[in-house]
């Protein structure tokens, strides 16, 4: 085969399409066809025996059980919907049930006197459910519902029907009655229970809106946090001033600070001292005896007795002023010492004091007012942090005041709605009027079946749903292989080519073809099958490709297995052999199945003394019979004498040796061998043979045994696959030629 046919078969594998599909239907015809023919077998008889049947309808109007204004509004309808019995349904799927429950069926049943007994009820409320429809029938449009109801009652009477129908009209509109008054008296009771409790909610909803007004003393919340944030921007705004004042005084406290040179303390503690008269004379009696003893330094050194005697008593002088304003202050400020001896400052002093600024009470009040300013500031403060305190608090507590509210006004209008709706549904309840009403009343049954035509369609269309099926799960479990394509996917070994089947008559075929009679074919002489024209092309063509596919390689001997018996590989090797002999080239044919040899027969051979006397010691070399066919020669050496050990035979040296002197006489060798699997021989064979072709045949060899047999031929040169037994190529021959023999490969 070239290498474009094998692509195309690949390809073709890889996808599975309809043509496959139609190939594999038609392959098991007859698995349909028998499918098809029993369905129709039962089914047309039942079709044709069928009982009529026929059927009346009637349609309701379903209405809700309200009255309605003037205008036609539906005033009460949500009184129902609200406050009815919510463990009985009124929606329309509830209604459809109700219509076909034992409940409605039991009185119908007793009305006809259908049933004698509880079991004959029982069977006929059943038989009634079974053939009533009950439906919602939809708008024009297909896609919103009407409050239409229909129901659909089949029978076997057109009169029976009817009479059904007109039982089933009237127990509904008597259920509907009793149904809709029950609904409104158990919504009345509903609302009786539900009233005290809805006013205890109220009370409790009223009672805790009172409670948080009470402990926040709140009136209104939103305008009380208006009033809040009012006072927080009127405290700011205050201390907004007091910070002004506050600047001002301290800049005029610390311009007399400045004006002292002294620290704050200092100056506090000086003008305390001030007011001290016992301080002041010690203070001037300083001031004398440095005035003194600044004189003294002037006129005499410091050497003086004199100098040091003022020197001593300022020193004195100064430890009595010390003590003085301790006495008078209690705790002297840090720095106080140090600028107290300085005189220039406390002659400052006393010029300020005996001056008309009034510096004590200026200094004094200052301070008094910076002491003051601060404590306002202070409560001002403490004041703001509190309302805003209060104001952060304010949104919770306007939620909890909005919340209460709303919850008291949502269970006082519950209340209202319940005294409402308890007045109403009583209105409802004495006015009436709950009836269902009738738009179609039922009529006598009109014939639904059997449709005949449909009937047989239907057995049609399922006949040859079934019959297709059955294809293919035949084909699913069917493992034998049956065209090329499936052995490409199975193993990698080139198929070198394909050989018709003989076609048969019609009625052979069929038999052939029935899945008892599958495997019960009649023998065909091999001469008539290696003289068949078509038989020989294809061998011709096969013959060429083994000669390409050895192109690179030596190939005198060739080893033709298969995989099991049966497979024609016996008359594929005589067919091959006459190819070669016609290309002008000396063959020999080799018969080396000595379990049950077959080569010998058709030409009516002596196998007697043949490769097994050989390979035995029993002759010295086998004989070659020359055999002469369709004007061509052929030499053939039989498998001879039936051994009792054939594989010991086939592993001797001598069967090697004996090939290897033929292949210097003949320009190729066809050995025959058993089937590969279950038996030794054909892999010995094989292995001293160049290379081996493995023979299958179509629609007969498994998957599974095709596997094995590459596998046990994996370690030797198994060149490609010959697919006997093709139906394609067999189909391509009988439109070309007429000239058939009966009988199959």
């Amino acid at each position: 085969m070239n290498q474009s046919y094998n692509n195309f078969e690949t390809e073709n594998n890889n996808d599975l399409g309809y043509g496959q599909l139609l190939a594999k239907v038609w392959h098991r015809r007859l698995w349909v066809a028998g499918a098809f023919a029993s369905i129709m077998a039962v089914s047309v008889p039942l079709a044709l025996g069928r009982q009529p049947v026929y059927q009346s309808h009637m349609q309701i109007l379903v209405e809700p059980n309200y009255q309605k204004d003037s205008n036609g509004n539906a005033n009460n309808e949500h009184l129902e919907r609200e406050f009815a019995d919510t463990t009985i349904e009124i929606d329309y799927a509830t209604q459809l049930r109700v219509f076909k429950s034992s409940k409605i069926l039991n009185r119908v049943a007793e009305k006809l006197a259908l049933g004698n007994s509880d079991h004959e009820t029982a069977e006929t409320i059943k038989q009634l459910r079974e053939s009533l429809t009950v439906s919602q029938l939809m708008h024009e449009d297909g896609k919103t519902q009407t409050k239409i109801i229909q129901v659909d009652y089949a029978g076997d009477s057109p009169v029976e029907t009817k009479r059904v129908l007109e039982a089933i009209q009237e127990f509904y509109l008597e259920y509907n009655l009793e149904q809709q008054e029950k609904r409104l008296r158990d919504g009345l009771f509903f609302i009786d229970n539900q009233i005290p409790r809805a006013q205890s909610e109220l009370f409790k909803a009223e009672a805790a809106l009172t409670e948080l007004s009470k402990k926040h003393n709140l009136i209104s919340p939103e305008e009380d946090a208006k009033a809040l944030k009012e006072n927080i921007r009127r405290i700011a705004r205050e201390r907004d001033e007091l910070k002004a004042q506050q600047s001002k005084t301290k800049a005029t406290y610390i311009s007399i600070q400045q004006q002292l040179g002294l620290s704050t303390d200092n100056s506090l503690a000086l003008s305390r001292l001030s007011q001290s008269s016992r301080y002041q004379n010690l203070l001037n009696k300083l001031q004398e005896t440095e005035i003194l003893l600044a004189t003294k330094q002037q006129k005499f050194t410091s050497d003086n007795p004199a100098i040091h005697s003022l020197i001593d008593e300022r020193d004195s002088q100064i430890a009595l002023l010390i003590e003085e304003a301790q006495k008078v202050l209690g705790e002297v400020p840090p720095n106080f010492v140090a600028e107290l001896k300085s005189l220039s400052k406390q002659r400052q002093l006393g010029q300020l004091v005996g001056s008309d600024t009034n510096f004590i009470d200026k200094i004094t009040e200052s301070q008094s007012n910076l002491t003051g300013i601060h404590q306002r500031d202070l409560i001002l403060a403490q004041t703001e942090a509190k309302l805003k305190q209060q104001l952060v608090e304010f949104p919770e507590l306007i939620a909890q005041y909005k919340s209460l509210t709303q919850e008291a006004e949502v269970k006082r209008e519950a209340l209202q709605r319940l005294l409402e709706a308890k007045q109403e549904l009583g209105i409802e309840l004495n006015r009436g009027g709950f009836n269902w009403q009738v738009i179609e009343p039922p009529q006598l049954g009109i014939q639904i079946a059997p449709n005949l035509h449909q009937d047989l369609l239907l057995s049609f269309v399922v006949a040859s749903f079934l019959g297709v099926t059955a294809a293919f799960v035949r084909e699913a479990i069917d493992q034998r292989i049956t065209n090329p394509e499936e052995i490409n996917a199975q193993t990698s070994i080139p198929i070198l080519g394909t050989t018709p089947g003989l076609s048969t008559s019609s009625y052979n075929r069929l038999l052939a073809q029935l899945p008892f009679l599958s495997n019960s074919q009649s023998t065909t002489p091999t001469k008539e099958i290696i003289q068949w024209q078509p038989f020989r092309e294809a061998l011709d063509l096969i013959y060429e490709n083994l000669k390409l596919s050895s192109a690179n390689s030596s190939l005198k001997t060739l080893a033709v297995t298969s995989a099991i018996a049966g497979e024609g590989k016996s008359t594929f090797i005589l067919g091959l052999a006459l190819s070669v002999a016609r290309h002008e080239q000396r063959v020999l044919v080799i018969d080396a199945d000595l379990r049950f040899p077959s080569l010998h027969q058709p030409f009516n051979c002596n196998n007697h003394s043949g490769l097994a006397n050989y390979l035995a010691g029993e002759t010295d070399r086998p004989v070659i019979e020359q055999v002469s066919f369709l004007g061509e020669t052929i030499d053939l050496i039989t498998a001879g004498s039936k051994p009792t050990d054939p594989v010991k035979l086939l592993s001797s040296a001598k069967l090697q040796y004996f090939i290897e002197q033929q292949e210097l006489n003949y320009d190729l060798i066809l050995v025959d061998t058993p089937p590969a699997i279950g038996m030794v021989d054909a892999i010995k064979v094989a292995s001293i043979c160049d290379s081996a072709v493995l023979m299958m045949r179509l629609d007969k060899v498994k998957v599974s045994e095709l596997l094995e047999a590459t596998t046990l031929l994996s370690e030797l040169k198994v060149i490609g696959i010959v697919a006997n037994d093709s139906k394609e190529a067999t189909q391509q021959n009988e439109a070309q030629s007429q000239s058939l023999l009966p009988q199959q490969v």
